[in-house]
């Protein structure tokens, strides 16, 4: 018989088990804060890289999310009809199924924008165009850009005062997080993305619906631009064009 031998895991890997067993043991509940990158470090004793790399794994597996402002939180169990969409958006960075992230925004937020650009009161504007031009930064790092952006079509969807627009947009953030770390890949597109946010943040502080969904459908578009840049300048599969 040949012998099979055991795959070596890294740190992060053997952290990220452990945390993923002491949410399902029920150490932490849905809804519970969970403990913060600092507290994690000194629990396990490692840098901070490796316990970011083991709450990037739990975001992505949805045990975890992230609410800007607030902390991590652990997630409600997914349902059926989560779980159905989780095998539309596997947990992999195949090219399409990155497209069939970016074109499900497309069918979304550009109706999220409009309705945002409605509602917005006077005490939202100023924070909207703050985190607007957030992701301008070339010190944050893929996954710090990612929360970043992230962060701002999230608080749109809160704008909007509808909380069906604010709950998918949370459960869908696992997702997004994965698209928008490829993306990051590119060097410009930081720059970019903040330019992006500020002419949507712009017309929704003006309440102008129209406008505001045109921006966001050109930057959810442009976006799109990135992921083909992507896809031909690396290994990932061509996507199919129908």
């Amino acid at each position: 018989m040949d012998v099979i031998p055991f795959q070596r895991k890294n740190r992060s890997d053997v952290i990220f088990e452990k945390l993923q067993e002491l949410i399902s043991n029920g150490q932490w509940k849905p809804g519970d804060r969970f403990p913060t990158e600092m507290e994690l470090t000194r629990l396990f004793n490692v840098g901070r890289s490796t316990v970011r790399e083991a709450l990037n794994h739990l975001k992505t597996s949805n045990l975890v999310r992230v609410v800007p402002g607030k902390g991590t939180f652990v997630t409600e169990p997914l349902g059926v009809e989560h779980q159905i969409l989780s095998r539309h958006i596997p947990d992999s960075a195949t090219a399409q199924e990155l497209f069939n992230i970016i074109e499900f925004r497309i069918c979304i937020e550009p109706s999220t924008a409009y309705l945002a650009a409605e509602r917005i009161s006077g005490s939202q504007k100023k924070k909207l165009l703050s985190i607007a031009g957030a992701a301008d930064n070339e010190e944050l790092s893929p996954a710090e850009f990612a929360e970043t952006d992230i962060a701002f079509h999230i608080f749109l969807a809160e704008i909007t005062g509808n909380p069906l627009c604010v709950e998918i947009m949370n459960y869908l953030h696992t997702f997004f997080y994965k698209q928008q770390i490829v993306t990051s890949l590119i060097s410009t597109r930081k720059k970019a993305a903040a330019q992006s946010h500020i002419a949507i943040a712009k017309a929704v502080a003006a309440h102008n619906p129209k406008l505001s969904e045109k921006e966001m459908r050109a930057h959810l578009c442009n976006t799109r631009e990135y992921l083909e840049c992507i896809v031909r300048e690396t290994a990932l599969p061509e996507v199919s064009k129908n």
